[in-house]
C-alpha cells in the first residue's frame, strides 16, 4: 500500500482556515497566490504550498 506524500486542502477549508466567505476564497485560489490543483469541478490545494503562503513575510506583516 502506497502511502499518500501530500495532504490536500479543499476550498472549504481554506475558507475556515482563514474565516472568509466563498466568493474571497475562489477569488483567492484564482489569483495563484499558491498551487492549487483542479479536479473536475473541485479545487485541491496542497497543505504545504498554503501555509507556507501562509507564513510568508508579505502575508503576515498584512
Amino acid at each position: 500500500m502506497c502511502e499518500a506524500k501530500y495532504d490536500f486542502l479543499t476550498v472549504r477549508d481554506i475558507q475556515r482556515t482563514l474565516k472568509i466567505g466563498t466568493n474571497v476564497a475562489y477569488n483567492l485560489i484564482h489569483s495563484k497566490a499558491f498551487p492549487v490543483i483542479k479536479i473536475g469541478k473541485n479545487y485541491r490545494i496542497p497543505a504545504e504550498g498554503f501555509y507556507a503562503w501562509l507564513e510568508s513575510a508579505g502575508v503576515a506583516k498584512q
